[in-house]
C-alpha cells in the first residue's frame, strides 16, 4: 500500500471517459492525489494525457464521469504546452499576470502614471491614484514585483528580454517564462503539462529540486525519466481502458512493469502445459471409452462398466479444463511499439571527421573557438552544455551545414571522403510538409511502395496513415518519421540534435536500443540523462565557447567534474575573465560625478576581492 505524504485529499477522479471525433481516447479512468504527493502522468503519445488534464482544469468537457477539487480550481497552477498569449504583451507583464489582481492595479498605476506625465493632474486623478497605491502597498504589491523579479533571475532570464514580447522568446525561454508565473502565483496544486519541454540540464535540475521542495500537490506529464525519478513519489499509467497507480518513480514503475510481465508470462505458459495435459487425457480417455464400448457391445457387462468408467474420467477432465479456462489468464502482450533500428554500409576508416583548432562566428560574434575534436568508427558522443552554448553549431560544423546557416569557419576540418552523414535536426526542418509519409520512401531508387509499406509498419505507420501528408502529423509522427529515413540513409555516422524530444517514453527506448546496436559512429545533442547515460561513451562539454573531450561514459565525467583538475579549470578561467574585468575597469576615464567615481571603486574593490580568493584557491594558500 503506498503511504500517502497526507491523509487529505486534493483531487479525486472517478470514471472519466472521453471521445474524440468519434474516437475513444481513454474511459474509466479512477484515481486520487493527496495533498503534497508528486505524481507523473505516463502513457503512450495519443492516449489522451493534455486530454485528460484539460478536463481537470475545467478547459474539456468529459463524456462520463466526474472531477471533484478539494482544492479550489482557482489554487491550481497550470502550464500549458500551447499556450495563445497576446502579441503585445512582455515577459515580465507575463509573468506578473500570475496574480491578476495586483497585475490589474499595477497596470491601473502606469495608465494613471502616464497621464499625470501628458495632461493636467486634477484632485480625482490624484485621489485615484493614492487609493490604488495604497491597495497595491496593502496587499503585498511591491513585495510581489520583488519576487517577479527573484523568479525571472532564477529561471536566467535575464533583465535583457524582460521587455521582449512572451510572443518573440525561444521555447525554452516560454516554458521558463510559465515556470516563474507559477512561482509568483504561489499555487496550492500544479498541473504540468510537459514542464521540461527545451529546458536545458541547468534548468532541469533547478525544476526538479523546485518540485521537491513545493508543498502542494503535483500531478505532471513528462517524458524525462530522470524527472519521474527524482520528483514522482507515483507513476499513474493511462491507457485506453482505464488507468494504474504504481509506487515511486519511472525506475520502479518499469521495474514493477517488467516483473507483472515476467509473472504473468509464467502464469500463461503454466496454464497452457496443464490445457495440453488436459487435452491430451481428455483425448486418451475418449478412446479408450470408444474402444471399451465397441468391443463390450450388449453381452459383455465387464467390458461395459470399464467402457462407462472411462467415460466418467473424461467427462471429469473435461469439467476441469472448463474450469481452467474460466480462470485462464491472457497471454501477455507487449503494446505496438515502433521497431526501430539503422543500417550501415560497410566502412573500414577508422577516423571519419577531425577539427583542429576549429573557430565558428556569427557576424563577428564568437561561438566556438579552439576545437580540436574527433570523430572515430566505434565513438558515441554525447555533447553537452547550456542552451545556446553552441551545440548545435558544434554539428552543423561536423556535418558542414554552418557556413550555409550564415556562419564562417577558420581552422582545419576534415571529413572522410566516403562519409555518409545520417543527420537528424530537433526542429525537423528539412521535411517536405506537402508529402505524404508514403511518398519520402519513394522517392528511394528501388523501393517498392510494398516494402515501402512494410518498413513503415515497422515504425507504426498502419494502413491510411501512411496516406497522411507530414504537414497533417503530431511532432512525435514526424519524428518516427524522420526516423525512417535514417533507417534508409546508409549512414556510418549519425548526427542526432534532440532526437526524442517529441517521443514517448517506449518509442525513446526503442530508440535507446536500436542505437546500442547501431555499429557506426553517433553524436547526439539531448537534454535527456537516460538517454546519455545509456548510450554515450564520450563527452564534449561545452562551456563559454571552449570544448572539453572526456573520454568516457556520462557518470564518470560527473565524477571527474569534483575531481582538482576539472576545479582547476573552472578557477582558472575565472581567474582570466575577472583580470580582464579589472583591466577594463583600471582603464576606465575618471568618471564625472562623486557617486559615479565611488561605484567604480567599489566594483574594482570587489572584482580584486574575488580575484585575490581564487587566487589563493590556486595556489594552495
Amino acid at each position: 500500500m503506498l503511504m500517502q505524504k497526507s491523509a487529505v485529499q486534493s483531487l479525486k477522479v472517478e470514471g472519466v471517459r472521453k471521445e474524440w471525433n468519434g474516437k475513444s481516447l481513454f474511459a474509466d479512468v479512477s484515481f486520487e492525489l493527496f495533498l503534497g504527493e508528486k505524481v507523473a502522468l505516463l502513457g503512450k503519445n495519443g492516449t489522451g494525457k493534455t486530454t485528460l488534464l484539460k478536463a481537470i482544469m475545467g478547459h474539456v468537457t468529459l463524456d462520463e464521469g466526474t472531477v471533484q477539487h478539494m482544492i479550489p480550481l482557482e489554487e491550481w497552477g497550470w502550464l500549458e504546452q500551447d499556450l495563445h498569449v497576446a502579441d503585445n504583451v512582455s515577459l515580465i507583464d507575463f509573468v506578473k499576470s500570475g496574480n491578476l489582481e495586483l497585475a490589474d492595479i499595477a497596470r491601473a498605476l502606469s495608465q494613471l502614471e502616464s497621464q499625470m506625465s501628458t495632461s493636467e493632474v486634477t484632485p480625482a486623478v490624484l485621489d485615484n491614484y493614492a487609493i490604488l497605491q495604497q491597495q497595491y502597498e496593502v496587499k503585498g504589491g511591491y513585495t510581489f514585483e520583488t519576487e517577479v523579479e527573484m523568479s525571472l533571475t532564477r529561471l536566467l532570464l535575464q533583465k535583457a528580454v524582460w521587455d521582449v514580447p512572451y510572443a518573440a522568446l525561444s521555447g525554452g525561454q516560454k516554458t521558463r517564462a510559465q515556470l516563474a508565473r507559477l512561482m509568483v502565483r504561489q499555487p496550492k496544486g500544479l498541473i504540468l503539462d510537459e514542464p521540461t519541454n527545451h529546458l536545458d540540464a541547468q534548468t532541469l535540475t533547478w525544476l526538479a529540486d523546485w518540485l521537491k521542495q513545493f508543498d502542494g500537490t503535483v500531478l505532471f506529464v513528462t517524458h524525462d525519466r530522470t524527472l519521474m525519478d527524482r520528483v514522482a513519489d507515483a507513476v499513474l499509467e493511462l491507457k485506453p481502458d482505464g488507468c494504474r497507480r504504481h509506487k515511486g518513480g519511472y525506475s520502479q514503475f518499469k521495474a514493477a512493469r517488467e516483473l507483472e510481465m515476467q509473472t504473468q508470462t509464467s502464469l500463461w505458459e503454466k496454464q497452457e502445459r496443464e490445457r495440453r495435459d488436459l487435452m491430451e487425457a481428455i483425448r486418451r480417455y475418449q478412446q479408450w471409452y470408444q474402444q471399451a464400448h465397441e468391443a463390450a457391445g450388449e453381452r459383455n457387462p465387464f467390458l461395459k462398466k470399464r467402457a462407462m468408467k472411462n467415460a466418467t474420467r473424461f467427462k471429469a477432465k473435461e469439467r476441469e479444463l472448463q474450469r481452467l479456462e474460466s480462470r485462464s489468464v491472457e497471454r501477455p502482450r507487449e503494446s505496438a511499439t515502433a521497431m526501430i533500428e539503422f543500417e550501415q554500409r560497410q566502412f573500414e576508416a577508422r577516423t571519419l571527421a577531425r577539427l583542429r583548432n576549429v573557430r565558428v562566428t556569427y557576424q563577428e560574434r564568437v561561438v566556438l573557438s579552439g576545437v580540436t575534436l574527433d570523430v572515430e568508427r566505434h565513438h558515441r558522443i554525447a555533447i553537452l552544455g547550456r542552451n545556446g552554448a553552441g551545440k548545435t553549431t558544434l554539428l552543423q560544423t561536423l556535418t558542414g551545414d554552418v557556413e550555409a546557416a550564415g556562419g564562417d569557419v577558420t581552422g582545419e576540418v576534415m571529413r572522410h571522403p566516403e562519409l555518409r552523414i545520417g543527420y537528424f535536426e530537433q526542429e525537423l526542418g528539412r521535411q517536405d510538409m506537402q508529402q505524404t509519409v508514403l511518398d519520402t520512401l519513394l522517392t528511394v531508387p528501388g523501393m517498392t511502395q510494398s516494402y515501402a509499406r512494410t518498413i513503415l509498419a515497422g515504425f507504426l505507420f498502419r494502413q491510411e496513415d501512411v496516406f497522411k501528408p507530414l504537414g497533417v502529423l503530431s511532432m512525435g509522427e514526424r519524428c518516427r518519421a524522420a526516423f525512417v529515413q535514417l533507417y534508409l540513409s546508409g549512414a556510418n555516422l549519425l548526427v542526432l540534435d534532440e532526437p526524442t524530444n517529441y517521443l514517448d517514453v517506449d518509442t525513446r527506448e526503442r530508440v535507446e536500443e536500436a542505437l546500442l546496436e547501431y555499429p557506426g559512429a553517433l553524436i547526439l545533442v539531448t537534454h535527456d540523462i537516460y538517454l546519455i547515460r545509456k548510450v554515450a561513451n564520450r563527452i564534449v562539454a561545452i562551456e563559454d565557447g571552449e570544448v572539453r573531450v572526456f573520454d568516457g561514459s556520462y557518470d564518470e565525467f560527473e565524477q571527474s567534474r569534483m575531481t582538482p583538475v576539472y576545479q582547476d579549470r573552472t578557477t582558472e578561467n575565472r581567474t582570466r575573465q575577472l583580470e580582464l574585468l579589472l583591466a577594463q575597469l583600471v582603464g576606465q576615464d575618471e568618471p564625472d560625478t562623486p557617486e559615479e567615481k565611488a561605484a567604480l571603486v567599489r566594483k574594482i574593490v570587489a572584482t580584486r576581492r574575488e580575484l585575490d580568493a581564487l587566487r589563493s584557491l590556486r595556489d594552495g594558500k
